[in-house]
């Protein structure tokens, strides 16, 4: 039997939260992290998938009952609800609704010619993206900005200072993951604009970086000195500084949105192993750690000269040619 606060939720969003459930176990069981556990406060969005009627400015969602909302975006006709999902966020509730028309195509890529046109993305924190056209796209660091820091920490200061408990934390405490909603509706609407700049290009292939970033951002492993007994430094406070940018950098959000596009605009993208990208000399292809310092390339073997992320960006572009056309693809300046 369901007690009072079970009957007053929908039967299919407590089947949503069990899906939910079983996916995080069966990623716990592929190897990707284990559940964690949610209690009340902290879930902070449920899913409907029938049920649910729009009329104007006003929605019906069982349980809930009919009531206003912002349309911010009006449903075209001959579209049908299929799931509405409801979140919870520090300004208020949002609601998104999933539709769909079976009448209307599926996107298809465009057949590729004998010399098709491919361009390189090399991603960087200095500059966002480093395209092989010799185009940089900048970084604003919306969260890792001296002005943004300083608020940040001065939000931060006022939570801990109040009483445990109180409303007034609890106030405080609301100003902080509003601050962090406004660095991250920023960082949304900035990405969309470059990965809409990068698709738009006149290209066939956008060959972009297979990054591993969760393990770009792992700790460094411990070690110590069999001989003193003490740990070894492994520099973790200057990769925490490295980790916190690569976060705000938001590469993988990025990269999705790159590919969400080129597959609206009919067009391919390849994910391009970047090992070496950055210290393979383009003109005689030696490898060496030494050959690069900062953002110059400089070959220790043949001397060959050029910007070190542009460079990255050519050689994933050549390495995606190579996949596009053949092995005996030839490299391009």
């Amino acid at each position: 039997m369901l007690d009072q606060g079970h009957a007053q939720i929908d039967s299919k969003v407590l089947q949503q939260n069990v899906k939910r459930l079983d996916t995080a176990y069966k990623n716990f069981f592929e190897g990707r992290g284990f559940p964690r556990f949610k209690n009340r406060s902290n879930f902070t969005s449920f899913t409907y998938v029938m049920g649910v009627k729009l009329k104007g400015n006003k929605i019906y969602l069982p349980q809930l009952g009919q009531m206003r909302f912002h349309n911010s975006r009006s449903i075209p006709d001959g579209f049908t609800i299929k799931a509405c999902t409801v979140r919870k966020r520090q300004n208020g509730w949002y609601i998104s609704l999933r539709i769909e028309d079976k009448s209307v195509p599926e996107y298809s890529a465009k057949l590729l010619g004998n010399n098709p046109k491919v361009i390189g993305c090399d991603l960087g924190i200095t500059k966002l993206v480093h395209l092989s056209d010799g185009h940089q796209i900048e970084n604003p660091k919306f969260a890792t900005n001296k002005k943004a820091k300083r608020t940040l920490k001065n939000r931060q200061r006022r939570v801990s200072r109040k009483v445990k408990g109180s409303k007034n934390r609890k106030k405080a405490a609301i100003r902080v993951g509003q601050f962090h909603q406004k660095i991250g509706n920023k960082r949304q609407a900035y990405q969309w604009k470059v990965a809409n700049k990068i698709v738009s290009r006149n290209v066939d292939v956008i060959a972009l970086e297979d990054l591993n970033i969760s393990g770009m951002m792992r700790r460094c492993k411990v070690t110590t000195d069999e001989k003193a007994g003490r740990f070894l430094k492994k520099g973790q406070s200057r990769k925490k500084g490295l980790n916190r940018s690569i976060s705000d950098a938001g590469w993988g959000e990025l990269i999705l949105k790159i590919e969400y596009l080129a597959v609206k605009q009919g067009k391919i993208t390849i994910k391009i192993n970047p090992k070496h990208s950055s210290q393979e000399c383009r003109n005689c292809g030696h490898i060496d750690k030494s050959n690069r310092d900062g953002e110059k390339f400089i070959c220790v073997e043949c001397g060959y000269h050029e910007h070190a992320d542009i460079g990255a960006a050519k050689t994933i572009r050549d390495r995606a040619l190579k996949i596009v056309r053949g092995d005996s693809a030839k490299r391009e300046c």
